[in-house]
């Protein structure tokens, strides 16, 4: 127990190297919100909420004082919560996929034999050289994605 701790523990660990492979670590969230990707991503998803929420406040001014309001406000609410996460979860979609095509362009280019990256919160630690989200951001820059293309 005692060496694995003192192998936990080592401060020249980095890049970490299992075997002969050589790993990375990308800080995810850091760099989709940084990313011109992911800010266009975020306007695009708040917008979306904001039409809807337009869209909720007219549909309760036009069944205002119906026998069926509640119910018929639930199931709106309901649908337009529905459409919401049916887009975010698209956009999101659309971004990993293009944080892992820069994460792939970048892993058959680099020169400092990385064959692994893993996400930074997926690790117990790593040295700060073994953080390569720099260069990710960098690339992810590098991408246009259009969000209102179905």
């Amino acid at each position: 127990m005692t060496a694995i701790l003192s192998l936990l523990s080592a401060p020249e660990a980095a890049p970490a190297q299992a075997g002969d492979t050589a790993v990375a670590v990308v800080d995810v969230a850091r760099v989709i919100d940084a990313s011109a990707p992911g800010k266009a991503g975020q306007r695009y998803i708040d917008g979306l909420k904001k039409e809807l929420d337009a869209e909720m406040d007219k549909f309760k001014k036009e069944t205002q004082g119906a026998k069926e309001a509640p119910a018929r406000l639930a199931q709106k609410e309901s649908e337009l919560g529905a459409r919401y996460q049916a887009e975010y979860t698209r956009v999101t979609g659309l971004l990993l996929n293009e944080l892992k095509r820069a994460v792939n362009s970048w892993l058959k280019e680099n020169k400092k034999g990385i064959k692994v990256l893993i996400p930074a919160s997926a690790a117990l630690g790593f040295a700060p050289d073994a953080d390569i989200s720099g260069e990710i951001l960098r690339r992810l820059n590098a991408a246009a994605i259009d969000f209102g293309k179905r």
